[in-house]
């Protein structure tokens, strides 16, 4: 009588995680975004928030040896001709684009460039 075993699939002992941080929207030109109701301050409120949200992330990434990666949308915010962001009347405020999620894909993988191998 002849047994056959299912081929052993492993997996690695320590995967690779990557943490991602959340980018800034806004860019540095907010002056459209004044016909919105959206003012400096509430800017400058809403960017404090997001430094401490990922700085609670990097923490805690750094703290069980994981990747942070915080996607750039330099030259692609609310405001700027070509937004990896969508505007106040999108469906998804504030939420990516088809391109800014391609930006968070590519930093995704130099981020996994960038990790210590198990």
């Amino acid at each position: 009588m002849t047994t056959e075993t299912e081929p052993t699939r492993t997996t690695p002992q320590h995967p690779r995680v990557l943490v991602n941080e959340y980018y800034d929207p806004f860019g540095p030109d907010v002056g459209r975004l004044r016909q919105e109701g959206i003012t400096d301050k509430k800017v400058r409120v809403l960017r404090s928030r997001l430094s401490a949200l990922n700085q609670v992330l990097r923490q805690g990434a750094d703290t069980q040896g994981f990747t942070p990666v915080r996607p750039r949308f330099t030259g692609h915010a609310l405001c700027s001709s070509q937004p990896y962001v969508q505007g106040s009347a999108d469906s998804a405020p504030l939420h990516r684009t088809a391109a800014g999620v391609m930006a968070i894909a590519i930093a995704d993988q130099q981020g996994l460039l960038q990790t210590r191998n198990p």
